[in-house]
């Protein structure tokens, strides 16, 4: 198995956090968590974002950059 690709760190980490927390609906529009906190807080996001590949990391996996 190879490494896990930045793009894949990123599809695996939106995953975690829709998994995580529920879909918001305001009006007719629903919102993904991931999507929310990419878009309203990138600072949180990138962190939590390192969180999550340093937790990969420690349970064994390549991440590429890390």
């Amino acid at each position: 198995m190879g490494a896990i690709t930045d793009q894949d760190l990123t599809d695996m980490y939106d995953e975690m956090l829709d998994d995580c927390y529920p879909v918001v609906k305001i009006g007719e529009s629903e919102f993904h968590p991931s999507t929310i906190l990419k878009e309203c807080d990138p600072i949180s996001y990138r962190i939590g974002r390192n969180d999550y590949a340093d937790s990969l990391v420690e349970d064994g996996y390549q991440v590429e950059g890390y």
